[in-house]
């Protein structure tokens, strides 16, 4: 018979271990998903921020050339302008803008496609430019704005740019030749190298039909100007789906890249930023060889954790008692108790140091409440008390969330994961929850209560204190009350005048 027993007792320690290994495999494979899936999402977030900020500075640039340039149109038609001195017009023609560090030339062209006059000399430099695509689409009816194709400058000695023109129309509408405002490639190359790409990564600017302006890193140490993506199943990609990320391998380099883009306004130019996919997670690869390792010596472990479950057994009835005797419930409220949250706070703290999150904790206390004693007396009282913890419990939605009586007309409310913004936004509910509440259905003349509430935030490391949470927040939370009650102090406000303070 005591053979059959511990035979039995046997297999079910070994059932026990296999569920265990299982367990804690499959907890760390669901740790592991979700940390791959934080980790990228932070990559691709960052990508799309810097897109969006970069985009939004050459759109700036662009807008302001393209002011420039309808202002030199609408001068370079004016008779009263092109009738006055040679160097006055000038001045006219060209205002500051024309002297901007990456603005290459603004011209002004006539029906041939010669410089008529030209901001950066006087008398205008010798060069004809009717070839020109900018030039070629203006001659063409309400053309509009037109962004060029990267060209190597003829009066600037070759230097890389693309070019904005608008059509010079006569007062019958004819043609009569063309403004150009030129753009130094050489903006974008600083713009692009002035920002901290992941290794692997690219950035690059694209004409809407597949021309490469400019692109960084480049492989050719030029910025790869003018190579054609036409063909590339990435460009076509960004045409088909404008603003939806993809993968896709680049034709320049053969590097698999997960692609952010979007583009500039109502300009004809794409911006484009593609993480490399296997850089971008090389932390993560890093953490899970790690994981792998913990988990085989985990399992090297086991067996001794559940030699010990036995014993864990047998005190287990021992626990039970004590935790019956100590009860961790008040009963007045029916929240948990002093007790109850001394051990809750432990748990978060110690969840807040393997995480980096911030925990947030609320003191409140009842403005007034001997006063709500004395005239309406303790039956009341506990009603106030009873009913405040509704108010907070209605007031709190996640589940992590924990309100507890702390003692008297105290109370505390634990947010873990919340931010000081997001733990004041909860506060200031409370508050107001608490004012518009009848805080007592068997006094009628009590109407109204209200409560002063000191916040902490702190996100905690291994072998700090949860006891210096409670502390900033019991000091916040006497401040409150010394600034006229009523209201939500967080620990390290500067409230340098109570009087300026809007009283609630």
């Amino acid at each position: 018979m005591e053979t059959t027993r511990r035979a039995s007792q046997g297999f079910a320690i070994q059932i026990m271990t296999a569920i265990a290994i299982a367990l804690i495999i499959a907890a760390q494979a669901w740790a592991l998903w979700r940390s791959y899936q934080a980790t990228w999402l932070l990559e691709t977030r960052s990508a799309e921020n810097t897109v969006n900020s970069i985009a939004a500075n050459i759109e700036r640039n662009l807008n302001v050339i393209e002011l420039s340039l309808l202002g030199l149109v609408e001068a370079a038609t004016d008779a009263a302008v092109l009738a006055l001195p040679p160097d006055l017009r000038n001045r006219v023609l060209f205002d500051s803008s024309a002297s901007a560090r990456y603005l290459g030339s603004m011209l002004v062209l006539d029906v041939d496609g010669n410089i008529k006059f030209d901001s950066g000399a006087f008398p205008p430099r010798v060069a004809n430019l009717r070839d020109r695509d900018y030039f070629q689409a203006q001659m063409k009816p309400r053309a509009g704005t037109f962004v060029s194709l990267p060209f190597e400058s003829r009066i600037r000695n070759g230097d890389v740019s693309i070019a904005l023109s608008r059509q010079l129309a006569g007062p019958d509408g004819d043609f009569e030749g063309v403004a150009v405002a030129t753009l130094r490639v050489a903006y974008f190359k600083t713009l692009f190298e002035g920002i901290s790409l992941a290794p692997g990564s690219i950035i690059s600017l694209i004409r809407s039909d597949g021309t490469l302006i400019y692109r960084h890193p480049s492989t050719d140490g030029r910025g790869n100007v003018g190579f054609d993506l036409r063909g590339s199943n990435a460009f076509r990609r960004i045409k088909e789906h404008p603003n939806i990320p993809f993968q896709e391998r680049s034709v320049i380099d053969l590097v698999n890249r997960y692609y952010v883009h979007t583009q500039i306004a109502s300009y004809p130019l794409v911006l484009s930023i593609g993480i490399s996919t296997s850089e971008a997670m090389r932390s993560w690869y890093r953490q899970l060889a790690i994981s792998i390792a913990v988990i085989l010596g985990t399992i090297v472990l086991i067996a001794v954790i559940i030699r010990s479950l036995r014993l864990a057994l047998a005190r287990s009835v021992e626990i039970e008692d004590e935790l019956e005797r100590l009860s961790l419930t008040d009963a007045l409220t029916d929240l948990p108790n002093r007790r109850a949250f001394d051990l809750a706070l432990h748990t978060e703290v110690r969840r807040s140091a393997r995480s980096g999150a911030e925990l947030s904790l609320a003191l409140l206390d009842i403005d007034h409440f001997k006063r709500v004693n004395d005239q309406h007396g303790h039956p009341v009282g506990d009603e106030v008390l009873h009913r405040l913890a509704r108010v907070l419990l209605g007031s709190v939605r996640r589940p992590g969330d924990y309100v507890a009586r702390y003692g008297g007309e105290e109370f505390v409310v634990m947010l873990p994961s919340t931010e000081p913004d997001g733990a004041r936004h909860i506060a200031e509910a409370i508050r107001r929850n608490a004012e518009a509440m009848a805080p007592s259905l068997k006094d009628a003349g009590l109407r109204q209560i209200t409560v002063s509430i000191g916040l902490a935030t702190q996100s905690f490391k291994p072998g700090d204190r949860p006891e210096d949470l409670v502390r900033q927040a019991d000091e916040a939370l006497y401040e409150a009350k010394g600034l006229g009650r009523n209201r939500v102090v967080a620990h390290g406000d500067r409230v340098r005048d109570a009087s300026a303070l809007e009283l609630h």
